[in-house]
């Protein structure tokens, strides 16, 4: 299938249609990437975001930079759909740009940014430390929400700090990532 009826197909079909073909391309491998590649510099952004699920499907390393490229796209949909397909393929390799979205963006796609963080898990515990202690409380929430599960001993020092947070939400999820990691309310000394 050539790509103009590859658009045509994921710009007429039903979801389940258009899914399946993006899956489809993604599970092609190496073979299905360049198209996917040019999907994505197509212009209606419904086709961007069908080629972020063959890039999902797909997995490599050059189908996780490509998703990574897209976490800059001007359509909140891609950007988001971009940052879950990254936070369930746990992209290592995506850490900086989902951490950059997360404090960036403060609509859904900054959000999934910091969902992808969390699924992530430890190695993305520097950059959500990090974040603990930007000027913004809605980046600073963000953070605090994406550590609960990831139960970084490295983020005791700035979660006990957060527990005198002006937000009351930083508060909240910071005092849930500490009872998950059995810290609690206890006190806690530098050594």
């Amino acid at each position: 299938m050539n790509i103009t009826d590859l658009i045509d197909l994921l710009t007429s079909q039903a979801e389940t249609v258009c899914e399946a073909e993006a899956i489809a391309l993604g599970a092609s491998g190496a073979q299905g990437l360049p198209t996917l590649k040019d999907l994505l510099a197509v212009q209606d952004a419904d086709v961007r975001f069908w080629a972020l699920r063959g890039l999902w499907a797909n997995g490599s390393a050059e189908a996780v930079a490509l998703l990574g490229q897209a976490l800059q796209d001007g359509e909140e949909m891609v950007r988001s759909g971009a940052a879950v397909a990254l936070g369930e393929l746990k992209a290592e390799a995506a850490i900086a740009g989902l951490a950059r979205l997360a404090s960036t963006d403060p609509g859904a796609s900054g959000n999934h940014a910091g969902d992808a963080l969390s699924k992530i898990g430890r190695p993305a515990a520097p950059a959500l430390i990090e974040a603990m202690q930007h000027p913004q409380a809605w980046v600073r929430r963000r953070a605090a929400k994406a550590l609960i599960p990831v139960e970084s001993k490295q983020a005791i020092p700035v979660l006990f700090k957060a527990l005198e947070d002006e937000s009351y939400m930083v508060r909240h999820y910071t005092e849930i990532a500490l009872v998950r990691m059995g810290v609690g309310q206890m006190v806690y000394f530098k050594v």
